[in-house]
């Protein structure tokens, strides 16, 4: 299946403070913006100018999707993203294989983007239909989640076996240097 990792989004109590602490680490980001539709304030984690695979760091700032998986979750993994040729190809392998379609999908597929999970996984798949997939080096090179290997063998047959391992907690290691979600989230 032709894919290629997009980005990995954290929720994170203050996207300001994140950015200090990542940049202090020697990590560029980029200026923080207000997508009110969403009610976020975001911040990427390297450019798509010249890398794929970023980090996005999310803060909930109004009513929205953000806002109610902060309710419920806290702080935490958000969603991974990934981009393909043909999202259609791409829905019914992954439905095959076990992963469930969200029922946000119903509304976001007229813009080529569907939503999967996975009961037992802390985080949400965004996919995005793309005319062509980025060859630029990728940002954040792995993801280590708290997930059963059964959970890690779904990962693969969706494209993600090689960003995707076992960990104890959720950490990203971006341009060779591993950092913990509580250090970002939380310095």
């Amino acid at each position: 299946m032709e894919s290629c990792f997009s980005h990995i989004a954290l929720l994170v109590p203050s996207v300001e403070a994140s950015a200090q602490f990542l940049k202090s680490r020697g990590l560029e980001t980029e200026t923080p913006e207000t997508f009110e539709s969403e009610g976020t304030k975001e911040v990427y984690v390297g450019s798509y100018a010249t890398q794929a695979g970023l980090l996005l760091l999310l803060e909930a700032i109004s009513e929205g999707p953000y806002k109610r998986a902060m309710e419920q979750r806290g702080p935490s993994l958000h969603h991974i993203a990934l981009d393909v040729l043909d999202i259609e190809k791409f829905i019914t392998k992954a439905l095959k294989v076990g992963w469930e379609l969200h029922a946000a999908s119903k509304q976001t597929m007229e813009y080529k983007t569907a939503w999967f999970f996975l009961k037992g996984v802390p985080a949400l798949i965004e996919v995005h239909q793309k005319k062509e997939l980025s060859s630029m080096p990728i940002k954040v090179s792995r993801i280590e989640i708290p997930i059963a290997n059964a959970q890690m063998a779904l990962f693969g047959e969706i494209g993600l076996k090689d960003i995707i391992s076992i960990g104890p907690e959720l950490s990203v290691t971006i341009d060779g240097k591993k950092l913990s979600f509580a250090q970002i989230a939380f310095q």
